[in-house]
């Protein structure tokens, strides 16, 4: 009896895993030309609310840096637009997010991080709705890399209470804490946030929770 509830115990604490692991995954992307996805319009990335999107800068490894100048290595900056900035891959219609400037960085590309939350708790965290679209564009630094790399990435599947929420909202807003609403992203020029590296580490396998689920029920039932 105790080894079957012991067996119980340990089902629920995987079905929770298997539940947090679907509430937040993760998204890569790897920034730089060779990506010809980001060269043309239209390449979407669909996440859910607490999904993470990677973006993995250009890198170079050890064994290019004497063949390959730092002045020609790929880097860019990135910004966040509306969908007009988009459209014509301008970033005077948004503002800077990340910049990818290390292309010789130690061991692994630099990665930056977006989550896409409806709420943060950090002052200059970003907020996000469900149903909407975001975009992401690049220019290139020192002229070496494409002219224009861009990103669309669509905000979905929103819980019933999510749902309950977002029923009172007509259009789309661009959300930049403490408690500032961006109604037109074309006339917002918010302070630069600090460039930070995020840290590493992705969410656990579905393919291996469900083994170990169903390990665990088989387990149970040989035990009762």
């Amino acid at each position: 009896m105790a080894l079957a509830t012991f067996s119980l115990s340990l089902i629920t604490l995987a079905l929770t895993d298997l539940h947090l692991s679907r509430a937040s995954d993760r998204h890569a992307v790897y920034w730089n030309s060779s990506n010809l996805q980001l060269r043309r319009e239209g390449y979407t990335v669909q996440v859910s609310v607490n999904d993470y999107l990677d973006i993995y800068c250009p890198h170079y490894n050890t064994s290019q840096r004497g063949t390959l100048e730092r002045t020609v290595a790929e880097q860019y900056i990135l910004y966040m637009v509306s969908y007009r900035g988009y459209r014509t891959c301008d970033p005077q219609l948004g503002f800077k997010r990340w910049e990818c400037n290390r292309p010789h960085a130690p061991h692994a590309p630099i990665k930056f991080s977006e989550k896409f939350q409806r709420y943060s708790a950090f002052s200059l965290g970003y907020e996000f709705n469900v149903g909407q679209e975001y975009y992401y564009i690049s220019t290139p630094t020192h002229h070496h890399g494409h002219s224009c790399l861009r990103l669309r990435v669509y905000v979905c599947c929103s819980t019933v209470s999510q749902a309950d929420d977002d029923s009172s909202q007509t259009s789309p807003e661009y959300t930049v804490r403490p408690n500032i609403k961006i109604h037109n992203i074309d006339e917002f020029n918010p302070e630069v946030p600090k460039l930070e590296k995020s840290v590493s580490g992705s969410s656990p396998s579905r393919d291996r929770l469900l083994l170990t689920v169903a390990m665990l029920l088989v387990s149970a039932v040989l035990l009762s």
